[in-house]
């Protein structure tokens, strides 16, 4: 009888052995995600500004494209109308 409550007693231990190894690897691997994803996070949240930012340059540029684009329009039509004038004799 003593040999079997031994036994029992150091299965016992075991198992509760394993239920607190088990519990601290889930507990590790938690942080772990945990920790992955406020990097994501960041990271996205860095992505996300660096879009915003590139938007807001492309938008200023597309600005600037449309201007130069219509200055160079009336310029064409400013230049031909006065070259028409010129040419045409009176």
């Amino acid at each position: 009888m003593a040999a079997f409550t031994e036994d029992f007693t150091r299965m016992r231990h075991d198992f509760d052995q394993s239920q607190e190894d088990r519990r601290r690897l889930f507990e590790q691997t938690r942080q772990q995600v945990q920790q992955m994803a406020c990097g994501v996070q960041e990271q996205l949240a860095g992505f996300r500004q660096e879009f915003q930012q590139m938007r807001g340059e492309i938008a200023a540029a597309a600005d600037r494209v449309r201007t130069e684009l219509r200055e160079f329009g009336t310029d064409l039509r400013t230049g031909g109308e006065i070259f028409r004038k010129k040419s045409m004799p009176h």
